[in-house]
């Protein structure tokens, strides 16, 4: 069995069945968004021979991927093999047999949520990327929905997957923080990108002294481990709140009030840029 992930208290807020709904999103954004990269034409000049023809393939693998999981989420939510069967035009043993792999790869996940590469430093997810981090799903699944299908709705994707809780649960619709992590040794560069997105101006002394309130900080301790930092722009105004993810080498980051679609979209990539690669040896 693994030790505990900083991502658990958030997976233990949804159910099963929502974070299997969530990783069928997520799947779904990967279909839509490669398809609509299929669309374009301007650059046809530059790809090879059968070049078009390999994309169209890998958008029949994602759709059998999304497939798959739109079965893992039907099972979670309760549908017996005939009722799935019966929409996909397959008799009850060969659906059964095809899905109940990935059934049961879901359900080994959630004991060994995650598993160290070869240098035993950094976690790799055995649960969808979606369920192993349901908090950073819901933002970029949000803002991708906020951005390319709703006008109003900055929750399209959050909002639904809590409606098996008790009613007198807050709801995610709550809070419009962006979540995620980045690289500890990211974290000047991130700051400094952050600032020139609100509209102010930070010099690196600033960073040099907010690095040294972290050292204390530990994002499992939610009232007294995190450190918080207030950016007013030119623009608009955000706070950001840091921690350690003690034992790592990550940074913890929310960023609260950010409320433009264009603003919300460039944090949720920054902290994407500034989160890859691996761990410093």
């Amino acid at each position: 069995m693994t030790d505990t992930t900083p991502y658990d208290h958030d997976r233990n807020e949804l159910s099963r069945s929502a974070l299997a709904r969530l990783v069928l999103s997520d799947r779904a954004v990967a279909l839509a968004e490669t398809a609509g990269n299929l669309a374009v034409t301007r650059y046809d000049a530059h790809t090879g021979p059968g070049g078009r023809a390999s994309e169209a393939l890998a958008l029949t693998r994602i759709a059998d991927r999304l497939l798959a999981y739109a079965v893992v989420y039907e099972r979670e939510r309760g549908s017996s093999w005939e009722e799935i069967a019966q929409y996909l035009g397959l008799d009850v043993a060969t659906t059964e047999t095809r899905f109940t792999p990935e059934i049961e790869r879901w359900n080994s996940a959630f004991a060994e949520p995650y598993r160290l590469d070869e240098t035993g430093r950094k976690r790799v997810p055995n649960l969808p990327t979606a369920a192993y981090d349901p908090r950073s799903a819901c933002s970029q699944l949000d803002l991708w929905a906020h951005l390319h299908l709703t006008i109003n709705d900055k929750h399209a994707v959050s909002d639904g997957l809590r409606s098996d809780l008790p009613q007198d649960e807050p709801s995610a619709s709550t809070s419009h923080d962006i979540n995620g992590w980045i690289w500890r040794r990211n974290f000047a560069a991130f700051m400094e990108s952050l600032s020139r997105y609100v509209g102010t101006d930070c010099g690196e002394t600033d960073w040099n002294t907010v690095a040294l309130s972290l050292e204390g900080t530990d994002d499992s301790d939610p009232d007294n481990g995190w450190y918080t930092h207030q950016l007013t722009g030119a623009w608009q105004s955000v706070e950001v709140r840091l921690a350690n993810v003690v034992g790592s080498d990550e940074l913890s980051v929310v960023i609260k009030g950010a409320e433009s679609a264009e603003l919300r979209l460039r944090i949720d990539t920054l902290i994407s840029a500034f989160s890859v690669g691996v761990a410093p040896s």
